[in-house]
C-alpha cells in the first residue's frame, strides 16, 4: 500500500473517501486490499486500477464525499474481443468506498505506529448493510493476534493469522469481514559490495527493498558501481552493523572479501533483530563459521537458523544468478511460505552431509 495513504488516514487531516478492493472473481487488474485515497475526481492516491473500475470508484467517492458513509459497488469486466473499448479482464471486482469517520483516526495512528517499528498491522473491516450503503467497524490488530484498537468480536483468529502471515489480503463472503494487511518497508543491508552483492542490490530493488550496500574496502564504493537508489554504508563492517536500525523487518545478507570478515559480520548480526538472515559460502566453509559461533555461546538455534548457503539450490553460478536464488529465498521468508521447513531441511543436509 502507498504509505501516504495511511499516513493521511492516521493524520485525520482533510476530507477523504477511502476505495478499497475486497474481493476480485476471474482475472482484474489489481488484487485485494489494493487502495485509492480521493479528495476529489482529479486529486487522489494509489489506485484500484485504472480505466472503468477507477472512474466508478472516484465517482462513488464523490458521493461518499458529500454524504459520508460507506458503499459496496461491483465492477464487471466481461468483454470478450480485443478491438474496441470494451474491458477484457473477463472479472468481477468489489470495491468498498467509504468516508472515514474523524473517530477511526486513531486506528490507522496504531497501524502507522507498528509499521514505523517495523512490524505488520491488520486492518479488520466488518461490514453490516445500512439502507443502501453499510457501516463499518474497524479494528486493527497486531502481529501476535491482539487488538490494538476496536475488538476481537466477530474476527477468524486462523483467518487473522493466515492473512498476516501471507500478506494477501482476503474477504469472507459469509462474514462480510474484509483482513487486509498491512506490511512496514522492508529493508535488505548487504554485507559486502562485490561482484554478487551488487547484483543482489540491483535485483532487489524492483522488489520493493530499500536496500543498503556495507563495505569496508577504500574507495567504495566507485562511480556508477551501485544502483542510485542504493545507499552506500562505506567503513568498517561492525561499525555499520552496530549503526544499522535493525527490526522484524530487516533482511541482512553476509557476503563479503573473506571468511574471517564474515564472521566478524556474524558475530554482530546475531544479536539483532530481523526477518530473515542469510550467507554466502561453500557448505563446509558455512559449516565451519556457524560451528565457530556457537562455540563463542551464540544460541545454536538461532545460529542453525541462518541461510547459510543462502538462497535455493539451484545450482546458481553467476553473480545475477545467486542474486535470484537469495531473493527467491527472501520471498519465502517474506510470504511465509510452506516451503520454508523443506529449505530448512535442505540446507541442514547440504550443511552436514
Amino acid at each position: 500500500m502507498d504509505s501516504r495513504i495511511i499516513e493521511a488516514l492516521a493524520g485525520a487531516e482533510g476530507n477523504f473517501a477511502l476505495a478499497t478492493v475486497l474481493s476480485v472473481q476471474g482475472s482484474a487488474p489489481r488484487h485485494p486490499g489494493t487502495k485509492l485515497l480521493a479528495r476529489g475526481p482529479a486529486d487522489f492516491i494509489g489506485t484500484v486500477g485504472g480505466g472503468k473500475g477507477e472512474l466508478l470508484a472516484l465517482e462513488e467517492a464523490g458521493r461518499r464525499l458529500s454524504s459520508g458513509g460507506a458503499s459496496l459497488i461491483e465492477v464487471e469486466m466481461l468483454g470478450s474481443v480485443a478491438t474496441g473499448p470494451a474491458l477484457i479482464c473477463g472479472g468481477l471486482c468489489r470495491i468498498l468506498v467509504e468516508r472515514p469517520e474523524p473517530s477511526q483516526a486513531p486506528a490507522y495512528a496504531e497501524a502507522a505506529r507498528l509499521l514505523a517499528s517495523g512490524r505488520r498491522a491488520l486492518l479488520v473491516k466488518r461490514l453490516s448493510p445500512r439502507g443502501e450503503g453499510c457501516a463499518v467497524e474497524l479494528s486493527v490488530l497486531s502481529e501476535d493476534g491482539k487488538a490494538v484498537f476496536g475488538s476481537l468480536s466477530g474476527i477468524d483468529p486462523r483467518a487473522a493469522e493466515a492473512v498476516l502471515g501471507k500478506g494477501s489480503a482476503r474477504f469472507s463472503e459469509k462474514d462480510l469481514v474484509f483482513y487486509d494487511p498491512l506490511f512496514p518497508r522492508e529493508k535488505l543491508l548487504v554485507l559486502g559490495g562485490g561482484h554478487v552483492g551488487r547484483a543482489l542490490a540491483a535485483a532487489a530493488l524492483p522488489l520493493g527493498f530499500e536496500v543498503s550496500v556495507a563495505d569496508d574496502r577504500e574507495g567504495f564504493p566507485l562511480p556508477g558501481q551501485l544502483p542510485p537508489e542504493a545507499r552506500p554504508l562505506p567503513g568498517p563492517f561492525a561499525k555499520t552493523i552496530a549503526a544499522f536500525p535493525f527490526d522484524p523487518a530487516t533482511y541482512v545478507v553476509i557476503l563479503t572479501h573473506g571468511h574471517l570478515s564474515d564472521l566478524d559480520c556474524l558475530r554482530a548480526v546475531l544479536p539483532r533483530e530481523y526477518r530473515y538472515a542469510g550467507m554466502i559460502g561453500s557448505a563446509r566453509k558455512t559449516r565451519v563459521l556457524l560451528d565457530a559461533a556457537k562455540a563463542e555461546g551464540f544460541d545454536p538455534a538461532r545460529v542453525d537458523a541462518v541461510c547459510a548457503p543462502l538462497g535455493l539450490d539451484v545450482d546458481a553460478e553467476t553473480p545475477a544468478e545467486i542474486a535470484v536464488a537469495a531473493l527467491c529465498e527472501m520471498v519465502a521468508f517474506r510470504r511465509n511460505s510452506g516451503i520454508l521447513p523443506r529449505l530448512a531441511a535442505e540446507r541442514e543436509a547440504r550443511r552436514n552431509p
